[in-house]
């Protein structure tokens, strides 16, 4: 193999992992959100202890009542989404019937306190946010219904009608602003289950580009060692290990990825995705196993160019080696250049041969190696050719913009 760098070529290196591989994390909160969920909780406590203190002050309302509407907010947002649901449809029930069968009393400033109307305008927009859709449904409109009405059970019709319209408004801004948290996370949700997909669609394309590279390596192999078997014995020995190496790559890929595939939550990971870095190891394995002469030149930076772009210039070389293996037999050289552009703005992988066969395989359209070269290129927005070349040979070409990848 001939390695041919410029001057400006990165040099090679190994990548490992960062664990930060598009899988979604299901880990505990961090430092940051422990502190900010603290401050939330003391600020409701403060809010509930100078409303509490507030209303047995002014006698507004029994302390009965201030100490079960404090105990309804502390337990509240604890509950599931069905028994959240549930509990608020019984509570604005029980307001709702309290308002219409009660008698009109004189309470003085508010009928049931500031404690119960503030809990109960924040118990709305936990509802609207929170509980089952269809349970949020009757329950919301419920409990702003009972706490509409609590007013009216006041000697005075002024102030009844005012605090009427205030806790009408706060319930209306409080169940807007839950509806706006649902829709939010539903929206999330569909993105993570569209990457998460999107995810399994990729891994499972990797694991046929990788049995397929290495089965066909093995099959090579295991074809030169029977020919060489009756004259040259002592290389069968050689080509077995390189054939139970290839085998064993293979399934440890089979095991990760299909792991992957079943749990797409899983902690597992991947193998780091191949790098241009990786194309000389790449080659050199295609030269010893083959024994064609491989000339690769990388030009340009090679390690500013996204990991994203890396792995799909790895995976074209990849591609572009297992159907030479296929097709090109007869094929005495092969040239790999890699091109990094513009700091790079862009990079062109082009992988050429000089075999008669069709050594590129299948059209974009029709073969399942290189369609699957043609869609991942398209997705990182660049363009896919695959054909003969002038007079003899087979030339794949990738061009992927490095703008936007990652």
């Amino acid at each position: 193999m001939t390695l041919d760098r410029t001057p400006g070529a990165a040099s090679a290196r190994s990548v490992s992992g960062n664990g930060e591989d598009g899988n979604v994390r299901n880990s505990a909160d961090g430092p940051f959100e422990r502190f900010l969920r603290t401050i939330g909780w003391l600020a409701g406590a403060v809010v509930l202890l100078v409303l509490a203190t507030l209303d047995v002050a002014v006698n507004a309302v029994q302390p009965i009542v201030v100490l079960l509407a404090i105990a309804v907010a502390v337990v509240m947002p604890r509950l599931r989404a069905a028994t959240l649901g549930t509990g608020v449809l019984v509570l604005g029930a029980f307001l709702v019937l309290v308002a219409l069968t009660v008698p009109s009393v004189d309470y003085g400033i508010v009928p049931f306190g500031f404690t119960v109307a503030v809990v109960g305008v924040v118990l709305i927009g936990l509802a609207a946010w929170r509980a089952e859709p269809v349970r949020a449904g009757f329950a919301v409109p419920l409990l702003l219904a009972g706490l509409v009405l609590q007013p009216t059970r006041l000697g005075n019709a002024k102030a009844a009608v005012v605090l009427a319209l205030v806790i009408a408004l706060g319930g209306v801004i409080t169940s807007a602003a839950g509806l706006y948290l649902r829709m939010y996370q539903t929206n999330r949700h569909r993105q993570l289950i569209a990457a998460q997909q999107a995810q399994r669609t990729g891994i499972a394309s990797d694991l046929h580009d990788y049995v397929a590279h290495h089965v066909t390596g093995m099959v090579v192999l295991a074809q030169a060692a029977q020919t060489v078997a009756a004259s040259k014995p002592q290389a069968v020995l050689p080509a077995l290990e390189r054939i139970e190496a290839a085998g064993d790559e293979a399934m440890t890929a089979i095991r990760r990825m299909v792991t992957l595939l079943r749990e797409p939550d899983a902690h597992a990971r991947l193998s780091p995705p191949g790098t241009i870095a990786d194309i000389a190891a790449l080659a050199g394995h295609f030269t010893s196993d083959s024994g064609l002469q491989v000339r690769l030149s990388i030009e340009g930076e090679a390690d500013t160019v996204p990991i994203d772009v890396q792995s799909a210039v790895h995976r074209v070389v990849m591609e572009s080696l297992t159907n030479v293996r296929k097709h090109a037999g007869e094929a005495r050289t092969l040239d790999i250049l890699v091109r990094c552009h513009g700091r790079p703005a862009a990079v062109t992988v082009e992988v050429s041969n000089d075999g008669r066969g069709r050594g590129g395989g299948r059209s974009p359209d029709g073969g399942y190696g290189l369609k699957g070269l043609h869609e991942r290129t398209a997705a990182l927005g660049g363009s896919f050719t695959a054909g003969p070349r002038v007079p003899e040979g087979w030339t794949v070409q990738a061009h992927i913009p490095t703008r936007g990848a990652r």
